[in-house]
């Protein structure tokens, strides 16, 4: 059984890529069968391609099979360096209430994306807090009570390989943006810069998860559907800009009986209809997220300066290397929660780099004769 793909799009970027060599990827993904076969066909298929896609570093816009109908008019919202060209399917089977697909992706480089991408390798630190449910009497269908808690630990396991999560927190943290700056900034950043050492701040609310509550008999007769719409936000607690603060939404059937008690902290409400649509929804959160952080230039605090040089607050696990340039940001509080900065023009190279610090000298004559005052930092230089 084969099937195959073309991003009509792409016909005109292929000139571009005759120099590069095509690799294949193969991947497989799953659905559950109580949706039907063509619905699960076409979500296991978008999930090996996504796993493909992601496993080569590619991207695509709108997949069209020509088999059919699949996927057709599906959107893969991935950003990276490469085109999906084609797919083979090599191997469809149903297990345990499932479809599985095992497919073989065909994938160009593609250098105008591959130039477009940010160079560095800076990694912030990102504390991720445990989501909120809104409305928490809507969980009483399936007393899904946790679904806040268990949906981000689904997303800190996307986001584990591709993110710096330095910490998960054990209570909810929200930065109050009604509060005045010197007060609802510091809420949020006071307990990662001096606890956890993290910049960004992930948090979340999980506004919907209602259902209708029809009559026993309506449950019997006809597919129940659930909402999850969820509110991001991934804020820099040194500036206070929000980098991510957008709704997402999805509604799914829920294959559940009314009165069963549902543990959402187990694979298999994961593996069930409602639980597929809510994880590839995590799944596109945790790709918005990489993208949101990966242009960001880095900033440290200098913890001391002696002989041996000036000691800065990041290092290996943020992505930093020696022979790394910075340049000095003078800080003055003007009162608390307003600064004042300015920026010097002196570089300072990174001589060593630990896990979670490095070791800087001065990079020039300027930079050998400015004076560090407490407070200052240093940010990357692109």
């Amino acid at each position: 059984m084969s099937k195959k793909a073309l991003l009509p799009t792409l016909v005109l970027l292929l000139p571009l890529a005759f120099s590069a060599q095509a690799d294949w990827y193969q991947a497989e993904g799953s659905a559950p069968l109580g949706q039907g076969i063509e619905m699960a066909r076409q979500q296991a298929m978008e999930q090996a391609l996504t796993d493909a896609l992601l496993q080569a570093g590619a991207s695509v816009a709108t997949v069209q099979s020509v088999t059919n109908g699949a996927l057709s008019g599906q959107r893969l919202d991935i950003a990276a360096q490469g085109e999906l060209m084609d797919y083979v399917v090599t191997n469809e089977r149903r297990s345990q209430g499932r479809l599985w697909l095992t497919l073989r992706a065909d994938i160009w480089p593609n250098p105008q994306q591959v130039q477009a991408q940010c160079a560095s390798r800076y990694r912030p630190g990102i504390s991720l807090t445990p989501f909120a449910l809104q409305y928490p009497e809507q969980g009483r269908f399936g007393q899904i009570y946790e679904l806040g808690h268990a949906s981000s630990q689904r997303l800190a396991q996307h986001l584990a390989n591709s993110v710096n999560l330095m910490t998960q927190l054990d209570h909810q943290l929200l930065t109050d943006s009604h509060l005045p700056r010197s007060q609802g900034l510091r809420k949020g950043s006071d307990v990662l810069a001096n606890k956890q050492q993290s910049r960004l701040l992930l948090s979340g609310v999980i506004n919907d998860i209602s259902m209708e509550d029809g009559n026993w008999l309506a449950w019997q007769k006809k597919r129940q559907v659930r909402q999850f719409s969820i509110t991001i936000h991934l804020e820099d607690s040194f500036t206070g800009e929000r980098l991510i603060s957008q709704q997402y939404h999805i509604e799914a059937p829920w294959t559940f009986k009314k009165h069963d008690k549902v543990n959402v902290a187990q694979q298999s409400f994961w593996q069930s209809s409602y639980g597929v649509a809510a994880d590839q929804l995590l799944q596109r959160i945790a790709r918005d997220i990489v993208k949101a952080q990966s242009c960001m230039k880095a900033i440290a605090h200098i913890l001391q300066q002696s002989d041996e040089g000036i000691l800065m607050d990041l290092g290996r696990q943020a992505g930093i290397q020696p022979g790394d340039r910075f340049t000095l940001i003078h800080r003055r509080q003007l009162q608390p929660g307003f600064y004042s900065e300015t920026s010097s023009k002196a570089q300072f190279v990174v001589q060593q780099s630990h896990t979670d610090y490095s070791i800087l000298a001065p990079a020039d004559a300027a930079a050998r004769q400015i004076r560090i005052t407490p407070g200052d930092m240093l940010t990357s230089v692109k």
